[in-house]
């Protein structure tokens, strides 16, 4: 079997209020030197063709929504090109009922991969209602995974809210998160044959555990990573990553 690392990155860019891309960002993942990356929390700033053309720089092939999403936030995967023998990308609309979405799939070895880069959005109505709108958006993604979803990971940020370790679906009566959870999420992928990685120490943002990887196939190794604090150019501000790296081990 092929060993792969995979990474999914929330990089705070939060609907262009970033405005553009830090160079920090690039300086991270090229030392992280992931086999796939996934970016959320990604939009098309005044930068973007410059970071794209930096991360080929460093050996990856990059895929993106090919539509205009004026600020919005979405997703990007980058893959090290010499994996890769064939590719083909799938998007979907990017309102309010769908999460942010990007479905890659590749050759890789002759085997096929599928990647689904993915972010339940979040929003600022009743928290009630928002999340009941997280519910529809995890509805959504399930529906537009492959048909036949063999040799598939979904990578990203899924807003989950703050759960224990032994909570379950019945553990949230009369709260917003009755509605959509992690054990919820984790029951509704299980259903669809998918297992999820989340590592057990540290948490993704602030005290919570947000950033997961669902696959049907072998992972190990999953952890998170506040390393990039330590970078020199980092800051504590909007447009700066503000979730840990959540990285893991593949076999394909």
């Amino acid at each position: 079997m092929t060993q792969l690392t995979v990474s999914t990155w929330n990089i705070n860019q939060r609907s262009g209020l970033g405005r553009q891309i830090p160079d920090m960002v690039v300086t991270e993942l090229r030392q992280l030197n992931a086999d796939i990356i996934c970016l959320t929390e990604y939009v098309k700033t005044e930068s973007h063709n410059l970071f794209c053309a930096r991360l080929q720089d460093i050996g990856y092939e990059v895929f993106e929504d090919d539509r205009s999403l004026e600020f919005g936030n979405e997703i990007l995967v980058a893959i090290k090109s010499s994996l890769i023998s064939d590719s083909k990308f799938t998007t979907i609309d990017n309102d309010d009922s769908n999460p942010n979405f990007l479905r890659v799939t590749v050759n890789i070895f002759g085997k096929e991969l599928n990647i689904v880069g993915t972010r339940i959005k979040t929003g600022g109505k009743d928290i009630i209602e928002d999340f009941k709108e997280r519910k529809i958006q995890l509805d959504n993604l399930i529906s537009n995974l492959p048909a036949s979803h063999e040799n598939t990971i979904i990578l990203g940020d899924f807003n989950n809210g703050f759960f224990k370790q032994n909570d379950d679906i019945h553990s949230y009566q009369g709260k917003a998160r009755e509605f959509y959870s992690y054990p919820l999420l984790k029951s509704i992928m299980s259903k669809a044959g998918l297992t999820v990685y989340t590592p057990s120490d540290l948490n993704s943002w602030k005290y919570c555990k947000l950033d997961h990887i669902f696959a049907n196939i072998p992972i190990v190794n999953e952890n998170y990573s506040w390393e990039f604090l330590k970078n020199p150019d980092y800051k504590s501000q909007v447009g700066y990553p503000d979730h840990a790296i959540l990285s893991a081990t593949i076999s394909l």
